[in-house]
C-alpha cells in the first residue's frame, strides 16, 4: 500500500495542535521535546554501577567502633558515601550501614556490610537504582586477608563468563571514616554485589520466591552450569531446592523466573557466597560434615541426577571457555604471586577431571544425588 502524503501532513497537523497539559497549554512541538526528554529528566552519562568493572574509592563515614563493638546490635546505623565517577563528578550520598551474614559475623573482627540507600538519594548517579548492596569486607586486620575476597571476587567473574545468570561485582577501595570521631580504618579492597532482583530484570526475569522447589521445576541447562561451577571453585554448601530457613528457598542460592511462574516454566538459579569454598580457601572454612571429605580445597559434585542429560553440553561449555576462565585469574594484577599460583593451579585441576571422559563419568555423573 502506497503511503498517502494528505493523510501525513493531517497527522502532523494534529500533533502540532496546543493540548492542554496539568491545566497549561503545551504546543505540539513542546510535546515532542518532552516525549524525548521527560521535564525533570537528566542525561546519565555516567556508566551504572556494575557497567563498569573499574576499582571505585569511596570514602563511608559511619559510627564504625560501635558496629564492630556491638556484634548484637544488628539494626542500621546513619552513614555517608562520598567518591568521584569516572566523569570527575563528586558526589555525597546519605545511607545506612548495618552487619549482615552468619559465619563471617562470628569469625571476623570487620563484619561484612549492607548498604541501604534512597533511591532519590542516588538518583542520576552511577548508583542510582540501587537500594540495597551486600558488600564483601577485609574480614581482619592483616592486608593477607584482602587475597581470600579478592579471589571470591573473581569467581562471580569467573560465573560470568559462563553465563548471564549470574551475578556482577564491581570492586571498591573503600576509606572507613568514624563519625563519632573515633579511630579510622585503613583504606582496604572491598566488592557489592547485584541485587538479585536486578540480575532478573536484565535477564527478562523475575525473582522467585518460594519455600522450596522441585528438580524439575529447574531449568536443566542452567542447573547444571551452576552445580558444574560450584564443583569448579569447590563449594559444597549450597542447595537450589530448599534453605535452612523452611520460609525461603534456597542455601546459597537465589532463584528467578518468568512471572507468573506458570505450570510449565522453569526457575533458574543464581550462586552466590564464595567465602569458604576451596578456591578461597580462608583459614575458618570447613567441610559440612556427613560429605566425606577433610577440607573445602577437595571436591565434590552435588549437582542433581535429574540433570544428567544436560551435562554434556554444560560441560563442554566450560571446556570451551577454560582460557577466558584462567585469564580472569591471571590477569589479575590485585593478586600476589603465591595466590595466583595455587588458584591458577587449582583451577587446572578441576580440568583434568573434566577433559577426561571417564573421569568425568567417575566423579560427576555417578555423584550426583537425588
Amino acid at each position: 500500500m502506497k503511503a498517502n502524503p494528505k493523510q501525513g501532513r493531517t497527522h502532523m497537523i494534529r500533533i502540532l495542535k496546543p493540548i492542554r497539559k496539568h491545566g497549561r497549554l503545551v504546543s505540539g512541538l513542546a510535546l515532542l521535546l518532552l516525549i524525548a526528554n521527560p521535564l525533570g529528566a537528566e542525561e546519565n552519562s555516567v556508566p551504572k554501577l556494575f557497567e563498569s568493572g573499574e576499582v571505585l574509592a569511596v570514602t563511608i563515614t559511619a559510627p564504625w567502633e560501635d558496629l564492630v563493638r556491638k556484634p548484637d546490635f544488628q539494626d542500621p546505623y546513619p552513614a555517608t558515601m562520598t567518591y568521584t565517577d569516572s566523569l570527575g563528578k563528586e558526589w555525597s550520598h546519605s545511607l545506612t550501614v548495618e552487619r549482615r551474614g552468619v559465619k563471617r559475623q562470628q569469625t571476623c573482627d570487620f563484619p561484612p556490610i549492607r548498604l541501604r540507600f534512597e533511591k532519590d538519594e542516588v538518583r542520576n548517579s552511577p548508583f542510582r537504582g540501587q537500594d540495597s548492596l551486600k558488600m564483601v569486607t577485609h574480614c581482619k586486620k592483616p592486608e593477607a586477608y584482602d587475597q581470600f575476597y579478592i579471589i571470591e571476587m573473581l569467581a562471580y567473574r569467573m560465573y560470568n563468563v559462563l553465563t548471564d545468570y549470574s551475578f556482577r561485582v564491581r570492586p571498591l577501595s573503600v576509606s572507613y571514616a568514624d563519625s563519632k570521631g573515633g579511630h579510622n580504618l585503613e583504606k582496604r579492597f572491598a566488592f557489592v554485589i547485584e541485587d538479585d532482583g536486578d540480575v532478573a530484570k536484565r535477564n527478562g526475569f523475575k525473582k522467585l520466591e518460594i519455600p522450596y522447589i522441585r528438580s524439575e521445576r529447574l531449568d536443566a541447562s542452567a542447573t547444571s552450569d551452576f552445580a558444574l561451577f560450584q564443583f569448579l571453585i569447590g563449594n559444597t554448601d549450597w542447595s537450589a531446592m530448599r534453605g535452612s530457613d523452611s520460609g525461603e528457598c534456597c542455601h546459597n542460592a537465589k532463584l528467578i523466573a518468568p512471572r507468573p511462574f506458570g505450570f510449565d516454566d522453569l526457575a533458574i538459579p543464581l550462586p552466590y557466597d564464595f567465602d569458604s569454598t576451596g578456591i578461597v580457601n580462608p583459614p575458618y572454612a570447613a567441610p559440612a560434615e556427613g560429605l566425606g571429605i577433610n577440607s573445602v580445597t577437595q571436591r565434590i559434585y552435588r549437582g542433581y541426577c535429574a540433570h544428567n542429560d544436560a551435562l554434556p553440553e554444560a560441560r563442554q561449555k566450560l571446556l570451551d571457555r577454560k582460557a577466558e576462565i584462567l585469564a580472569v585469574l591471571d590477569s589479575e594484577d590485585r593478586l600476589d604471586k603465591r595466590s595466583k599460583k595455587s588458584t591458577l593451579r587449582y583451577v587446572e585441576r578441576y580440568y583434568k577431571i573434566i577433559e577426561s571422559d571417564k573421569n568425568f563419568e567417575r566423579m560427576v555423573v555417578k555423584k550426583c544425588r537425588n
